[in-house]
C-alpha cells in the first residue's frame, strides 16, 4: 500500500469524483482511477460506491478514511520535521551520560535552558558504554571523559578536576590541594572500576609507583562522598562537594589529577548541526558556572 495512492484517495473523498481528484493531484483520469483499483484489491473490499454523480464512500470506504488521513497527516508530520533539522523546537534530543555527569553538569544546564529547552531525554549509562551507545545509534549525543571515537563529531565541555574529599573535621579541611604520596597514605573510599574516575585515579597511583589502602567502593559517587562524610576515610571523586565536605585537588607527577570532558555526536546524523549547537551550548555553560579546575 504506498502513501501515494492514499493521497489519490483522500483526493476523490475531498473532490467527489475521480475527474476533479485527477486534476487536484496532476495525475492522469485513468492512471488514477486504475491505482484506486489496485488499493481496493488490495484492501479487499471496494471503497466507493460507483455510479452517476458524486463519487460515496461505500462502508468500507467510511472505515478506511480515518486511517487514512491519519497516515498522510503522520507522513506529512516526519517529512516536516526532516526538511526543519534546525528549528530546536522540532527535534527531540537523546543525550546519555555517566550518572556524575548527568547530575553535576547536564542538570544545571537543562535546568538553566528554561521554555527555550529542546526536548531532551537523558539515560544514564556506564562511563565506557556513552560513546558506544552514540555509535550505535541508540543515543543522538553522548556526554564522557575522552576523548571520543574518531567516528564521532566531538566538542571538549570543559576541564574538570578529580577531588580528594574530606569532611570539615579533617586535618586536611583547611587545605587546597595534597599530593597524591600524602593521599594513598589515608584510608580511602573509591568508586568501582567501571568509573573513569576511579580508572584514572589508579592509573595515576601506578605511574607514581605507589599503592593505597581501600577501605569501602561503591557504584554511586553520592554514596562515596555519604561513607568520606561519616569519617569512614577520604572520597576520592569528580562530584561537586556535598554532605558537607572540602574538596582538595590531587597533585601527581607535578600537575593537579584532571579529565577533558566531551560531547560527541554523529556526524550523519540528520540533524547534526542542531546537535553541535546544544553541546557548544552546554560548553559554554559549564565554562561560566563552574569553579576552575585546583579552586574547591
Amino acid at each position: 500500500m504506498e502513501l501515494r495512492v492514499i493521497r489519490y484517495f483522500l483526493a476523490v473523498v475531498d473532490e467527489g469524483s475521480v475527474t476533479q481528484a485527477a486534476a487536484a493531484v496532476r495525475v492522469a483520469q485513468p492512471s488514477l482511477s486504475r491505482q484506486l483499483r489496485q488499493l481496493e484489491d488490495t484492501l479487499g473490499t471496494p471503497l466507493f460506491v460507483r455510479g452517476r454523480g458524486r463519487m460515496r464512500l461505500s462502508p468500507a470506504g467510511r472505515q478506511f478514511l480515518p486511517y487514512a488521513r491519519d497516515l498522510v497527516a503522520r507522513a506529512d508530520g516526519a517529512i516536516a520535521v526532516m526538511r526543519e533539522p534546525l528549528e530546536t523546537r522540532s527535534v527531540s534530543l537523546t543525550v546519555v551520560a555517566h550518572h556524575t555527569t548527568v547530575a553535576d553538569v547536564i542538570a544545571p544546564f537543562l535546568a538553566a535552558l528554561g521554555p527555550e529547552a529542546l526536548k531532551v531525554t537523558v539515560h544514564v549509562a556506564p562511563s565506557a558504554a556513552v560513546f558506544k551507545a552514540v555509535l550505535s545509534g541508540n543515543a543522538d549525543l553522548g556526554v564522557a571523559m575522552g576523548p571520543p571515537p574518531g567516528e564521532l563529531e566531538s566538542t571538549a565541555i570543559g576541564t574538570f578536576s578529580v577531588w580528594a574529599q574530606v569532611p570539615a573535621g579533617h586535618r586536611w579541611a583547611g587545605r587546597s590541594r595534597i599530593a597524591i604520596e600524602a593521599l594513598v597514605s589515608e584510608p580511602l573510599v573509591l568508586l568501582t572500576l567501571e568509573h573513569g574516575t576511579r580508572r584514572l585515579f589508579d592509573q595515576a597511583v601506578n605511574d607514581a609507583g605507589l599503592k593505597y589502602r581501600m577501605v569501602a567502593e561503591a557504584v554511586v559517587s553520592e554514596v562515596v562522598q555519604t561513607l568520606a562524610a561519616g569519617s569512614h576515610g577520604v572520597a576520592v571523586v569528580s562530584n561537586d562537594e556535598r554532605y558537607g565536605l572540602h574538596g582538595l585537588a590531587i597533585e601527581t607527577a607535578g600537575r593537579d589529577l584532571r579529565f577533558e570532558l566531551y560531547a560527541a555526536w554523529d556526524p550523519t546524523h540528520f540533524a547534526a548541526a542542531t546537535i553541535a549547537e546544544w553541546a557548544e551550548r552546554l560548553a559554554s555553560f559549564t565554562t561560566q558556572t563552574r569553579k576552575a579546575p585546583g579552586t574547591p
